[in-house]
């Protein structure tokens, strides 16, 4: 059986989950009280980046990162739409190379992003 590497209590039923699609380290969830978290796991591995509340009378059940512009979508279960855009401090893009990564790809610096993550040791005791 694998453990978790991380776990995050939000709090509230989570209606869903993503991955940005520039980073890999940075994902975004909804919960059903309305509320959008932003976190980055390179910038802080114990805490959201960004606490939005998305709707007051409605539940959010999916958030989606756009491909191209640094805006992430939420979508409710009155069939709304909101959409926000992330500050710079939340878009950085993807990993850009230093002297060391002379030949790897995107991809590549990205992967080892995670890797640097998932291999540290965490600290602090839960």
């Amino acid at each position: 059986m694998t453990r978790p590497i991380k776990s995050f209590d939000l709090g509230n039923s989570v209606g869903d989950v993503t991955w940005a699609p520039y980073s890999s380290t940075v994902f975004a969830a909804v919960t059903s009280e309305g509320k959008l978290y932003v976190y980055d796991l390179d910038q802080n591995k114990h805490t959201h980046l960004c606490e939005q509340n998305t709707t007051k009378k409605a539940k959010a059940l999916h958030v989606a990162f756009n491909y191209s512009d640094p805006i992430i979508l939420v979508g409710d279960d009155k069939g709304g739409v909101i959409s926000f855009k992330l500050s710079t401090s939340l878009y950085k893009g993807p990993v850009q190379p230093g002297e060391d990564d002379v030949g790897k790809t995107v991809k590549d610096m990205e992967i080892a992003k995670m890797e640097k993550f998932l291999a540290c040791q965490d600290k602090e005791v839960y």
